[in-house]
């Protein structure tokens, strides 16, 4: 039953690529500082195990996540003051997001070097399409978001940027290139999860559910360690050229995350 999944999923890789051409964290060092009232961090991620370049890379780019965690957005959805018409903006540009993250990886897939990353890709397709069900369904419902919005969203410029930049590393980059891009979304909403539990809970929140589902696993046994172990690899066997492209990768798609949320916080749309 594997194998005809994969196949399956190989098998429309080259109806995705024709489409496009036609057309989620490691524990910050001790010293550093949350700059929003959450729990003062622990050693969740930092245990022994961690891949260390990996590490090395988000200790790096930690101003970046600060930023993040640190956003008015998520201010707000941590206290549960966020308009709803910005949460629900928020699910459309995510869903739409989600679509350009799966087709990387699908891009990915059709360069796969081996069997193992094939099989690593696959997983991570499938999780994105149940993150979809599971998530933004519900939500989808709730706010009324029509199959319209849904189809045809008015990308702002930060979505609409991170998702190219994704299509365009994954097709013009080598796969380890290309798979880096995608660790900070992994990683990113990982440890916003991880932090934002440790604040104490808002009476009434209308978006801890939302919250609840990041970072709820341990991070030895979570998806993301799979993630970050499974770059790590690749990390220490590239070359030096190489391993300086999969740095770049990670740092602006650490930017372009920071860039989604505030684009939607300020409803930074295209100009008219």
């Amino acid at each position: 039953m594997k194998n005809w999944k994969l196949f399956a999923v190989a098998w429309m890789v080259p109806c995705l690529l024709v489409s496009i051409l036609a057309g989620c964290t490691v524990a910050p060092p001790a010293a550093a500082k949350i700059p929003i009232p959450i729990a003062q961090q622990d050693n969740l991620i930092a245990q022994p195990g961690t891949s260390v370049l990996m590490q090395q890379i988000w200790e790096e780019n930690y101003p970046f996540y600060q930023k993040i965690l640190a956003h008015p957005y998520n201010r707000d959805l941590l206290s549960g003051k966020l308009d709803e018409s910005l949460f629900r903006e928020y699910i459309i540009q995510d869903y739409h997001f989600c679509q350009y993250y799966k087709r990387a990886h699908a891009i990915l897939l059709a360069k796969a070097p081996d069997e193992s990353a094939s099989k690593f890709v696959v997983n991570i397709i499938g999780q994105i399409d149940d993150e979809i069900t599971a998530l933004h369904e519900g939500y989808i419902k709730k706010y009324n978001i029509t199959e319209q919005e849904l189809a045809s969203p008015t990308a702002y410029p930060g979505t609409e940027l991170y998702c190219d930049f994704l299509i365009r590393t994954a097709t013009l980059e080598p796969f380890e290139v290309g798979l880096m891009a995608t660790m900070p979304c992994h990683w990113v909403y990982y440890q916003v999860g991880v932090d934002m539990k440790k604040a104490e809970k808002v009476q009434g929140n209308k978006y801890q559910a939302w919250i609840d589902q990041y970072g709820t696993t341990a991070w030895e046994n979570s998806e993301a360690k799979k993630d970050v172990d499974f770059a790590e690899k690749y990390m220490q066997a590239a070359s030096a050229e190489t391993r300086l492209k999969m740095k770049n990768a990670f740092v602006t798609a650490m930017k372009l995350e920071y860039m989604f949320w505030d684009g939607v916080y300020n409803r930074a749309k295209w100009v008219e």
